[in-house]
């Protein structure tokens, strides 16, 4: 008796593993992460290095923007001052999705819809350039570790290798 416990044990266990290995998108068992819908809309404000504000086309305020699969210098949050290459993380993403500039967003399948924050998490693209993946060549942002099960990962990584090799951006600067 104790051997057929043990064994229906083991094997609820093995499936248990196995359903959630195979529940992680990309896993060996899961499905890859793919692109979703994508959604114009409006540039108002340029946060930081990886955040911005947008509103529908139609002027309702959607809220802030977290680009996908990057991790930009913190700007300073008094007393705390700014860390190396933030300013000028945030300007180039500022010249890359200018305020007043139409975008597309574009959700991600391995990725929640919002962060702890409540910031929409997406892809930003704007004139057919991938916002995340220029910051990433011109070293103004590294890869966000915890965000690796992406759509786009393989073309970040190989930006985000580049530009520190180079070292261009923060790379060559911090």
């Amino acid at each position: 008796m104790k051997a057929l416990i043990g064994l229906a044990a083991a094997a609820v266990l093995a499936l248990t593993a196995g359903g959630i290995k195979a529940a992680i998108p990309g896993g060996p068992t899961g499905p890859e992460p793919t692109e979703g819908a994508a959604t114009r809309v409006r540039v108002t404000a340029v946060v930081d290095g990886d955040t911005i504000r947008v509103e529908t086309l139609g002027g309702r305020q959607l809220g802030r923007v977290r680009l996908l699969g990057i991790d930009a210098p913190e700007v300073a949050h008094p007393p705390t001052p700014a860390e190396c290459y933030a300013d000028q993380a945030t300007d180039l993403l500022e010249e890359l999705a200018p305020v007043g500039s139409t975008v597309q967003l574009v959700t991600d399948s391995g990725q929640p819809d919002r962060d702890r924050y409540d910031r929409l998490l997406r892809y930003v693209d704007h004139d057919d350039v991938d916002v995340a993946h220029e910051l990433l060549a011109r070293g103004a942002a590294r890869r966000y570790e915890a965000a690796q099960d992406l759509a786009r990962e393989d073309s970040y990584a190989a930006a985000a290798d580049d530009a520190q090799e180079a070292p261009r951006g923060l790379w060559g600067t911090c």
